[in-house]
């Protein structure tokens, strides 16, 4: 799995332009270009599975254990300087592979992106 995190001042600066004057700013373009040709490299090798954007942190409800019964709160667990914007599944030979894949978000669009394997249904990798 790949949880891309990116600056939410920026990715918010971003939106309020694009709201603002109703065009795509061309770092938003760029990337959109970006992850359409990612994609379509990933389908065609194979190892695409998923991928989904996420909405804006403020939009998050947070449930924490509480005493008594879990609690619903608005807001995303912790205040951090960035956010996860999104998340793709993609099915590596090799966690190298990931990792390259990886590499390539991160020069395209400056985000950070992690990468975590997934555990099969015995809780292994």
């Amino acid at each position: 799995m790949l949880l891309a995190h990116t600056n939410h001042e920026a990715w918010a600066a971003a939106t309020r332009e694009w709201t603002a004057t109703g065009q795509m700013p061309a770092e938003v373009a760029a990337a959109c270009a970006f992850f359409a040709e990612l994609g379509q490299e990933l389908v065609a090798s194979g190892e695409f599975v998923s991928a989904e954007g996420l909405a804006d942190p403020a939009h998050t409800r947070t449930v924490r254990p509480s005493a008594g019964a879990p609690v619903a709160t608005d807001g995303p667990f912790a205040e951090a300087k960035d956010v996860l914007v999104s998340y793709s599944i993609v099915d590596c030979a090799t966690p190298e592979r990931a990792a390259e894949i990886a590499a390539r978000v991160v020069a395209a669009t400056g985000d950070t992106v992690e990468v975590r394997p997934l555990m099969n249904p015995m809780g292994e990798l």
